[in-house]
């Protein structure tokens, strides 16, 4: 006896437009103290309420003016927008290109 099996479709990804990306919640200048030195940075930074533990959970990357960001994963470090409040953030990784992804959680160093 043969068995009728239907095919299974598979369905296409969306074509997501251009702004489907959210954009982050803030991008400019900021100051980066890194071991008590005071590095002048741009940063890119978002943030979202994580559903597990109900706190905000921020991310971002810095960017220096000149040269290379030195510091060692997992460092603690403090950013501070202008006008805002020192944040304490955590160092993750550096990429190719110099920048230093840095992550928080709790209130943001932006207006969330």
């Amino acid at each position: 006896m043969i068995r009728y099996r239907p095919r299974r479709r598979r369905l296409a990804a969306p074509d997501l437009p251009a702004d489907a990306v959210p954009a982050p919640d803030y991008t400019g200048p900021a100051l980066l103290d890194i071991d008590g030195d005071d590095i002048a940075v741009t940063a890119a930074l978002s943030g979202r309420v994580d559903p597990i533990d109900g706190r905000y959970h921020w991310h971002g990357r810095v960017a220096a003016s000149f040269g290379e960001l030195p510091t060692r994963r997992n460092s603690l470090v403090t950013l501070t927008l202008p006008g805002g409040t020192p944040t304490t953030a955590r160092v993750d990784e550096h990429d190719p290109w110099g920048n230093l992804r840095v992550t928080g959680a709790g209130p943001p160093p932006f207006p969330a």
